[in-house]
């Protein structure tokens, strides 16, 4: 499952049609998950910039020396140059080709994540730039490549978390949970044509001491007893992400636990019932964010309703107070309104979902309802490998 090189051409294509129609001449891309956009090239640029800079009738790549060995030819580049190293002099830095390819624009545009020294040093020689998102726009709406792309990992996620969930215990150590990524990642190998540089495979679960910190740290030997936990399989699987979080539990939730639980699912079901083409985007986390605010619970939220998904976990539009974007057919979008009481815990469940023209299609597919995600029967196997396992990393 790959995208194909015709649509790599037509995307191209496509944005070389948008600037013959703007007032921009010119745009540079830097960004790694941008290129790869426009060129299925994975690499990692550490320090040295790749830049590709389009126009209407050009495409021009300028790349590191050491990375010219592979990238003698791209499709649907028209030259390739290299500069010497970062930093080098005059006349082999980045910045003198990068002044030779643009030199005469009138206009250049550049992404809003655009390195400040590549804004810096074309202002330095006089010239003009303009922050433009037309590349970042043409990437929210998937094609039916991507869609199926995505779809593929969410499949993966689904089985991270099954397999969390299939093999949760009280008294589960965090270590045993990351170990259900390397198996993931494992699988991903056998089963597609595996991308090491565009694949990450992060399957946590924040346990009850932090559950109530959307981003605090799990230690390798924090375990799973009272409280809510939060499970989380966020992926990029051979270039396109999902991702698929659950609150559940290893004992029996209390009854304000149970209660926060509910209140969660309806803030998701009040999102879900405005998500659809044409809506705008914050209504869709104003649905949820209005809802628990009426409950009482404004200081207990942390964050916004969702984001979008694609090359990026987290790319827009966003489902957030204040993103008038217009929602459109085939974009993709996590759903994940929480709640954080602390000495309570964290109440959050997200999935990955597809726009489509009437409503939505959910991506990921994991029970979702309390009773199918507390896990207080006796797992004597598990428990056994647990135990071997604390004990060969002293935990």
């Amino acid at each position: 499952m790959r995208i194909s090189k015709s649509e790599y051409k037509q995307r191209i294509q496509l944005i070389q049609d948008k600037i013959k129609t703007s007032e921009i001449d010119s745009l540079i891309i830097s960004e790694e998950e941008d290129i790869y956009y426009l060129t299925g090239l994975t690499y990692k640029s550490l320090e040295r910039l790749f830049l590709l800079v389009i126009k209407e009738d050009n495409v021009s790549f300028i790349v590191p020396k050491m990375e010219l060995a592979h990238l003698k030819k791209v499709d649907n580049v028209n030259d390739i140059e290299s500069y010497w190293e970062y930093p080098a002099q005059k006349p082999e830095r980045w910045k003198d080709i990068l002044l030779k390819k643009v030199k005469d624009s009138k206009l250049i545009g550049i992404g809003g994540k655009t390195p400040y020294e590549i804004s810096a040093f074309l202002t330095s020689v006089n010239l003009k730039t303009v922050e433009n998102a037309i590349l970042e726009k043409q990437r929210w709406v998937k094609s039916s490549a991507e869609i199926q792309l995505i779809k593929q990992a969410s499949t993966y996620c689904d089985v991270s978390i099954n397999k969390l969930n299939k093999n949760a215990y009280f008294g589960m150590s965090e270590l045993e949970v990351f170990s259900i990524g390397r198996s993931i990642q494992q699988k991903i190998i056998k089963e597609t044509p595996f991308d090491y540089l565009a694949t990450n495979i992060l399957v946590a679960a924040w346990p009850s001491r932090i559950s109530y910190q959307p981003h605090g740290i799990p230690k390798v030997s924090d375990l799973l007893v009272e409280g809510s936990h939060i499970s989380l399989a966020f992926l990029r699987v051979n270039g396109y992400s999902a991702e698929l979080e659950r609150t559940f539990f290893t004992s029996k939730p209390t009854k304000e636990q149970e209660e926060a639980f509910e209140l969660m699912m309806e803030a998701r079901r009040r999102s879900y019932a405005v998500l659809k083409e044409g809506v705008i985007a914050e209504e869709v986390d104003l649905a949820a964010k209005q809802y628990l605010t009426d409950q009482g619970l404004k200081d207990n939220l942390m964050h916004r309703t969702g984001h979008g998904i694609g090359l990026g976990n987290h790319e827009g539009p966003y489902l957030a107070e204040g993103d008038k974007t217009v929602l459109k057919e085939n974009m993709v979008v996590s759903i994940e309104p929480g709640i954080y009481i602390e000495g309570v815990g964290g109440f959050r469940h997200s999935d990955t979902v597809l726009i489509t023209k009437n409503g939505y299609e959910i991506l990921t597919n994991c029970p979702d309802e309390l009773k199918d995600l507390t896990f207080t029967t006796s797992k004597p196997l598990q428990k056994l490998k647990g135990k071997i396992i604390k004990k060969m990393y002293r935990i």
